[in-house]
């Protein structure tokens, strides 16, 4: 999976939001809030991207274990599904 070009990461009152553009804004229109481990993720999500190799990415930069790291990865990734923001 890859992130949908049609979605924007940007700063916005100090906190870092996905915005929609373009056609995505048509079937979200609103922000969906990331926190430091979902920026980590999203930035991944910039190339080609398995659910194991971003578990790996917040096993690198976070101290968790490889269950939660896959738990988190899942449960980020079902989120950007449900408004569009990646592509399989």
């Amino acid at each position: 999976m890859i992130r949908n070009e049609n979605f924007l990461l940007q700063e916005v009152a100090g906190s870092q939001v996905l915005v929609p553009v373009g056609k995505a804004v048509e079937e979200f229109a609103g922000m969906l809030t990331l926190n430091s481990s979902g920026v980590y993720l999203w930035n991944a999500l910039e190339t080609e991207q398995t659910l194991a190799s971003l578990a790996e990415v917040l096993l690198a930069h976070y101290e968790v274990t490889c269950e939660q790291a896959s738990v988190d990865a899942e449960k980020f990734i079902a989120k950007l599904r449900s408004v569009g923001a990646v592509k399989e």
